[in-house]
């Protein structure tokens, strides 16, 4: 459409000019002694055009010839940039289509701008990573650091560390990133990761603290880390009674009847001998969830007042007349007491339930205390049988 109309202007003009010259009787007269020349009006325009039009076309031919050389480069350069632009996508669809090995060589070895370079050698160490090759991938992150991209090299130098469990390689990478990017959310969760396989737990409840705030973790695995940070917690205070009942008092009301915590809070306690605390811990914590490794450990307590933790299992045993660990567990506590009847009678009523080894060791021990050796011989060999099918 734009041809046609350039014509049509063209023509318009040639007739304009056409007619122009045909009625103006204006005229030029050049003289150069002894030479003398006459030509029309209009021939003098369209001359001194042609010669405007021609000495822009030369000299633009003239600026051409120069800059041919830039030219000619600057069309080589854009041709090598489309070729190593092709190679980059290239090495980036082999990594996504899991051609990890595609994927390493063409990155691994891709030249071009610094920016481009350090997330090639990123992925290229990661796609040694998929294929096991330390000695690559090592290579590829040193050369990613040193073209720009340390913070993505050391993220990754961090995960592939934790995959091979190697934590204490993966926190010294933790901390060369945390100096570019102290509050990345992803960084901050592989270093919750490393301070638990180091057990480091104090840094793991810290960073827990830190990863609510900013709502990075799934509820279930947030819930999860907390529970295991505050058991792990209360073991390593049982040596310290001062200090056991001090972060005792720090754990929420929720975790205080969990299961998992409730069980470290009792034998912490246990072990620094407040078992009249273990039971109230434990007492709390089966007030709000039956478990039966609860329970157990219940049986093992002894507590000042052993009359009112007998009475405390058997109103829990009216809720849960067929719960074997319980029946165990009475007999213990009845056998702790001296309650010989009472106590074969739990144990009889357990392995009614559930014949377990410790039961039978349980009623074996029983009946050697009463005079019965050849029963309880009988009882030890079928807790070794049982042991043995296990």
């Amino acid at each position: 459409m734009r041809w046609l109309v350039s014509i049509l202007i063209i023509a318009v003009l040639a007739v304009g000019l056409a007619m122009a010259g045909r009625y103006d009787p204006g005229y030029v007269v050049l003289v150069y002694p002894p030479w003398r020349m006459e030509i029309s009006f209009i021939s003098f325009v369209l001359m001194l055009v042609g010669l405007v039009v021609g000495g822009v076309v030369l000299l633009r031919l003239a600026m051409l010839t120069l800059n041919l050389p830039r030219i000619v480069r600057e069309q080589r350069e854009r041709r090598a940039a489309r070729r190593r632009d092709e190679n980059f996508v290239g090495g980036l669809r082999a990594y996504v289509e899991y051609r990890y090995q595609d994927a390493e060589q063409s990155l691994g070895q891709w030249q071009g701008d610094d920016a481009r370079i350090g997330l090639a050698r990123v992925l290229a160490a990661r796609a040694a990573q998929e294929m096991r090759a330390v000695a690559q991938r090592e290579q590829h992150v040193q050369e990613a650091v040193e073209h720009g991209a340390e913070l993505a090299a050391q993220l990754f130098e961090a995960e592939a560390r934790l995959d091979t469990k190697d934590a204490a390689a993966a926190l010294v990478a933790i901390n060369r990133a945390k100096e570019i990017a102290p509050q990345h959310t992803a960084l901050l969760r592989l270093e919750l990761k490393a301070r638990q396989m180091t057990g480091q737990w104090d840094e793991v409840d810290r960073l827990l603290d830190v990863l609510a705030r900013s709502n990075a973790l799934e509820p279930g695995v947030a819930a999860h880390s907390r529970r295991l940070a505050y058991a792990e917690n209360l073991k390593r205070r049982a040596e310290d009674d001062r200090g056991l009942l001090e972060y005792w008092k720090k754990v929420p009301a929720d975790y205080k009847v969990d299961p998992w915590v409730a069980r470290a809070a009792a034998r912490a306690f246990m072990q620094r001998g407040g078992h009249d605390t273990a039971l109230d811990v434990l007492e709390a914590a089966l007030s709000r969830e039956w478990h039966e490794d609860l329970v157990a450990l219940y049986g093992d307590l002894r507590g000042s007042s052993p009359t009112r933790q007998i009475e405390q299992a058997e109103k829990w045993l009216h809720a849960q007349p067929r719960d074997a660990q319980l029946l165990l567990a009475l007999a213990q506590l009845c056998s702790v007491q001296q309650l010989w009847g009472k106590a074969q009678s739990y144990l009889e009523a357990s392995l009614a339930i559930a014949a377990t080894a410790e039961g039978h060791i349980r009623m074996a021990e029983l009946k050697t205390q009463s005079g019965q050796p050849s029963e309880a011989c009988q009882h030890y060999q079928k807790a070794l049988a049982l042991c043995r099918s296990e």
